[in-house]
Formats: structure tokens, sequence, C-alpha cells
């Protein structure tokens, strides 16, 4: 493996702003760190399904997912949009005094952890060009998949527990300036959304 330039783009590809990103910092900014925390594992597991997958089957995705992207990005726009519409509405709504840190919503469950990854073009696309870049062509061996998933799910999770320690650190702030962070924060969505189709 060419592990030098594969460790770049595995920490540029994780730690910049995307869906999964996104909706960790809202989710803990929303609801805590706790109430961020079965996303987060859904998230993770699909992730890491996501990469073995990608890897076990390189060859035949390589083929396969081009001629799916198509269709796959819009699906995966669409979801993204409708997370940001919720992230809206839910910054409009009448707020309650003190939200308890285990409260779990639609977007804060697992399931929904593991939908967005089924539906993030990013990572598939990013699954799909580390292997065949940095992997494949060095090593075919099913120890060389196991080592890339690793790296690429440790990147992810840090990355995603990064971005969901920053949204509990500016709990008390996003509080206080909720209609502007929800209008913010799904604005970010929105754009994720529109360079996943362009």
């Amino acid at each position: 493996m060419n592990y030098a330039p594969m460790l770049v783009y595995v920490l540029v590809a994780c730690i910049t702003p995307g869906p999964n990103n996104i909706m960790a910092m809202y989710l803990s900014a929303h609801y805590g760190f706790k109430g961020a925390r079965k996303f987060m594992i859904g998230s993770g597991t699909g992730f890491t399904v996501k990469m073995l997958l990608c890897g076990g089957l390189n060859l035949v995705l390589a083929e396969a997912i081009p001629a799916a992207v198509p269709y796959v990005k819009w699906i995966g726009a669409a979801y993204m949009l409708y997370l940001a519409l919720h992230m809206l509405l839910d910054g409009f709504k009448p707020q309650q005094e003190e939200q308890d840190d285990g409260i779990q919503n639609g977007e804060s469950t697992y399931k929904s952890g593991i939908l967005l990854q089924c539906l993030n073009i990013k990572s598939w696309v990013f699954a799909l060009s580390l292997f065949s870049i940095y992997v494949v062509p060095y090593d075919t061996s099913f120890r060389a998949i196991i080592i890339g998933t690793l790296i690429a799910v440790a990147a992810m999770v840090a990355s995603t527990l990064l971005w969901a320690a920053f949204g509990s650190a500016i709990r008390r702030v996003y509080k206080q300036h909720i209609k502007f962070f929800s209008v913010l924060m799904a604005a970010s969505l929105v754009w994720c959304a529109v360079t996943a189709v362009l």
C-alpha cells in the first residue's frame, strides 16, 4: 500500500465538512454529546460495513457503482435536504427551558446514522477511490483490505467525535442563538446536497 498519500487523503476526506460531520455537530449542539451517541454509533457501523464492502468487492463495485451514481447521488441529496429542513424547522419551534441530554429524536437514532451512511455519496466515492487508488494496485490480500478499512474507520470516528465535541462545546451558545445556528447548519447541509449532485 502507498501509506503516506493514503493517510493524507483519508485525513482530509474525513475531517472536512460533510453530512455526517455536520449532523454530529448539530445533534451534539442540540441534544448534547450523549444525545448524539446513537447516531454516531450507527454512522460508524454503516461506514465500517461500507468500507469492507467496497474493499472486498472493489473490482466489481468499480464497474457497478459508476452506473448507479447518477441515481444514488440524487437520493442522497434528497435525504440531506430532508435533514436540513428538519434542522431549520427545529430551530424555529418553541424551545423547552432545558432539554434532556438523553433525548432521542428521529435524526439522532442509530438507524438514522446507518441511513445517512447508506445515502452519503461522499463516503461511497471516498471508499471506492481509497481502495482503487491506494490499496488494490499494491496489495489485493484480505489483510490489506482490513488495514485500509481500519485506517479509514479510525479517521472517520475521530473526525466525527471531534465535530460532535465541538457541537457539545458550543451548546450553551447554540441554545442562545438557535435560529442562527439552525439556518447556518441547514444551509451547510443544503450545500452538501448541491455539491453531491453537481
